[in-house]
């Protein structure tokens, strides 16, 4: 009898141990969980911050690049109206020309 009572005894405390060792493995996994879901939120903050770094960048070498497009476009266009202002001139002098003839 007294076998008995030690064995149930043993198997009490052990029971315990168990259930003990059981909540302190679940506080282990959500202070776990917790950790992951704050590195996650930082992990994630940290990637959108370098998004809007690398799209700043984007707009502002776009907009360098069109100011350059722009710059050279205008320049075009000048050269454009130059000659065809001297082709009109040439137009003109050879119209001028037939005239006189």
């Amino acid at each position: 009898m007294i076998e008995l009572q030690k064995v149930k005894k043993v198997e009490e405390e052990a029971i315990k141990n168990i259930e003990k060792a059981k909540k302190e493995a679940e506080w282990i996994i959500e202070k776990a969980k917790e950790k992951a879901k704050r590195e996650k939120e930082e992990i994630i903050k940290e990637a959108i911050e370098e998004a809007k770094k690398l799209i700043k960048k984007a707009e502002e070498e776009a907009k360098q690049k069109a100011k350059k497009i722009e710059e050279e476009g205008k320049r075009e266009a000048i050269i454009l109206k130059e000659k065809m202002k001297n082709k009109i001139e040439e137009i003109v002098e050879e119209i001028i020309w037939e005239v006189i003839k």
